[in-house]
């Protein structure tokens, strides 16, 4: 119930000033009407002096000059108290909490001691002959002490109360500010995120439009070279484009359902997924390259390990994208080889042929691209080398492993791959 006070106090300064000084003002405006003696009467200076705590904690600094000049008039016009000198202590503690300069709240403290010295020497002197007197300076001690008591409390409750607050808004600023950079690196998780996402896509579209489109432009460059010749090999050339389109379009509709469905939807009329390639669909992809008109073979050193998906689809790419760049750029008469080693922990994947873009797509004999036409694997793939082998070392890095490609002493170029099983046991 008090905390909930407090905070209607604090969420309503007007109101809740109002609702303080009225009940000053009916009980102080009472004692007055109803008191003995000395510290009776004057009934219309107490509401006076109560008045100006309706702006207490909007106006504090202002409240505060209206208060002092308000008890000096009564210090030389009146000359004693009167009920509404409560106020006072009430004007020192808002200076002390609410005045955003401190030293405002040194003044306060000073002046409340300084008026009481005053007040007790200005009302004291009709009896200025004996108030030296043992008894009298005594009591005298006794009214000044008490009175920088009640002056000093008051500041005091208005320092904590200021302490209090402040404390309360760093903790607001510094949660704010923890939101802020919680919210900042939440973005840039998303957007590290999506641009993971984006290169991922990327590296799909690459490998199946590039490998599909490849082995259609050799078969058709092929086709229409023997259609002069052998017209009969016509019909086998379309096979083969038609074969490998519908591939490359299932593959294509796979993907684009996955994008539309996003993470655990489906979408639709969309086809069934299909599990991702690794290492045991490489068989049908050396006999489609073959068909195409590639001479290759692929040879498995050690015995198969059970891998991760992301790791056997790596695998699976790197000779897919290497077989590519032999199609597109190793010539009419060249081979390739392809050879799986199974280690301990990794399998290392070796891509070789004996095209002639060794030394074309290397003319400055220091393992610099140059201008010229490149063959297999290499990086020189003309004016142009194309992100073929760029996402074939993000898609290995990703796995923990690394691709090195060079080309090879006596003609041809070579690309090794190394990706871990990622904790795989044996098959």
């Amino acid at each position: 119930m008090l905390s909930a006070m407090n905070r209607w106090f604090e969420q309503n300064r007007w109101a809740g000033d109002a609702v303080i000084a009225g009940a000053l003002m009916i009980v102080l405006g009472l004692a007055s009407v109803g008191g003995v003696g000395r510290y009776g009467g004057f009934t219309a200076y107490t509401i006076l002096l109560v008045l100006p705590l309706f702006a207490r904690r909007t106006y504090p600094l202002q409240v505060l000059l209206v208060t002092v000049a308000l008890l000096l008039i009564q210090l030389v016009a009146i000359q004693g108290l009167v009920a509404g000198d409560v106020v006072a202590l009430v004007v020192i503690h808002a200076a002390a909490a609410y005045i955003p300069d401190r030293r405002w709240g040194y003044a306060a403290l000073g002046a409340g001691v300084v008026g009481i010295a005053l007040a007790i020497v200005v009302w004291s002197r009709p009896y200025f002959d004996s108030l030296f007197s043992y008894g009298n300076l005594a009591s005298t001690a006794m009214q000044f002490l008490a009175g920088v008591a009640l002056v000093a409390a008051a500041y005091l409750l208005g320092i904590r109360q200021r302490e209090r607050r402040e404390r309360a808004g760093e903790q607001l600023a510094a949660l704010a500010e923890r939101n802020r950079l919680l919210t900042s690196e939440r973005d840039t998780r998303v957007e590290m995120g999506a641009a993971a996402e984006r290169a991922r896509i990327a590296r799909e579209l690459h490998d199946i439009v590039a490998h599909s489109l490849s082995v259609i432009v050799v078969q058709a460059d092929g086709g229409a070279a023997a259609a002069r010749s052998k017209p009969e090999l016509g019909p086998q050339v379309l096979e083969t484009i038609a074969a490998t389109s519908r591939d490359a379009l299932a593959q294509m509709r796979r993907m684009v359902s996955v994008l539309r469905a996003g993470p655990g939807g489906s979408d639709p009329g969309a086809p069934d997924y299909a599990p991702a390639p690794g290492p045991a669909d490489l068989d049908d992809l050396v006999a489609q390259v073959h068909a195409a008109g590639l001479p290759v073979t692929m040879d498995t050193i050690g015995t198969p390990r059970t891998m991760a998906e992301d790791a056997g689809l790596a695998v699976y790419r790197v000779v897919q994208e290497s077989l590519t760049n032999v199609l597109k750029h190793a010539g009419p008469t060249a081979s390739c080889r392809v050879v799986l080693h199974y280690g301990p922990a990794e399998v290392v994947v070796t891509v070789t042929d004996d095209g002639r873009g060794a030394a074309a797509g290397f003319p400055d004999g220091d393992g610099h691209p140059g201008n010229g036409p490149s063959s297999g694997v290499g990086p020189g793939a003309g004016p142009d080398p194309g992100h073929g082998l760029e996402g074939m070392r993000e898609r290995v890095a990703l796995q923990g492993g690394s691709v090195h490609a060079g080309p090879r002493v006596g003609g041809g170029f070579e690309v090794t791959a190394t990706v871990p099983y990622q904790g795989a046991s044996p098959a």
